[in-house]
């Protein structure tokens, strides 16, 4: 994955933390929803599988790193409480992902992994979001780091890739 693709249909320079997460989970439910369209593709489910794969992984990857530590000071008990949404989702995730591999059946796996993903969407949003927002400033330097620690995790590749061309 090339950062444009990792980045596409994000907030710009300068958008708060909560901004670019919310964009996180747009595409993700998009990609959700490209799979439901594949209806008896297999090789498109098994793409858009990876496709979900990979993005969630980032997102977890940016919100164990870098967000929650950072607003754990805000809500104590939050991270706790997300790291274990994350580590369900994780599980799912891998059963996805083992299953796209071996070109199993998928439906039941990336459904199960989408409802842990709403479950934990709703709460993010609903409840830990508003929260914090009320540290606007605070946010948006987050936000300059979630995309930092994007821009580093998908370009890992360029060392035997070469840049994006």
């Amino acid at each position: 994955m090339d950062l444009d693709t990792a980045l596409t249909g994000k907030p710009a320079e300068g958008a708060s933390a909560t901004d670019i997460l919310r964009a996180d989970h747009r595409e993700v439910r998009n990609l959700f929803g490209q799979f439901r369209k594949a209806g008896d593709d297999s090789h498109a489910k098994r793409v858009t599988a990876q496709a979900i794969c990979i993005q969630v992984e980032l997102h977890d990857t940016i919100e164990r790193e870098v967000f929650y530590p950072a607003i754990a000071q805000v809500d104590p008990q939050w991270p706790t409480h997300a790291l274990e949404a994350h580590d369900r989702i994780a599980n799912a995730l891998e059963r996805v992902r083992s299953r796209a591999d071996a070109a199993e059946a998928l439906d039941e796996p990336v459904a199960r992994l989408e409802k842990l993903i709403e479950e934990h969407v709703r709460e993010e949003e609903n409840g830990l979001f508003p929260k914090v927002e009320s540290h606007a400033e605070a946010l948006r330097d987050l936000g300059r780091a979630l995309i930092q620690r994007k821009e580093e995790l998908t370009r890992s590749t360029e060392s035997f890739e070469g840049p994006a061309t």
